[in-house]
């Protein structure tokens, strides 16, 4: 946070105690490639009460982190996108955020082993197709 500021600056997190204070939910980034999926995600967690963040690439996602005067609170990321993978956006937030919970949504099998090990801490997956149960109860695991 800023002296004299009760806003949480970029590359935070806020506390629960700063939250409440500020009337805030948790912010949520969410990065995917399809269209359709980030609206579903979108849809589903504004309706469970998150404030959500949209970005159709790794490199949005970066632009929209360093944006985010309010910090963000966890990412939901494709593992697989053009440009930067979901594992390399994830690494880049990181640079910003250095405790920024993730989870990576994929259609494929992941093998944890083969991920840099400084990106499994923190990390969940989160198998597609996803329903919106499935969704929501991922974001609360991570974030409650």
């Amino acid at each position: 946070m800023d002296k004299g500021s009760d806003i949480p600056t970029r590359g935070t997190r806020a506390t629960e105690r700063e939250r409440a204070s500020l009337g805030n939910t948790y912010r949520i980034l969410v990065v995917d490639d399809e269209q359709m999926i980030r609206m579903l995600a979108q849809k589903i967690l504004e309706r469970s009460g998150y404030e959500v963040l949209l970005a159709e690439s790794g490199e949005d996602g970066i632009k929209q982190a360093e944006s985010a005067s309010d910090g963000l609170d966890l990412v939901v990321v494709d593992m697989s996108m053009e440009g930067l993978s979901g594992i390399d956006t994830i690494g880049r937030l990181r640079e910003l955020i250095p405790d920024l919970p993730a989870i990576i949504s994929t259609g494929h099998m992941v093998d944890i082993s083969e991920l840099p090990p400084e990106l499994v801490a923190n990390t969940s997956f989160l198998q597609k197709p996803y329903r919106a149960t499935d969704l929501s109860d991922a974001v609360k695991k991570v974030l409650e």
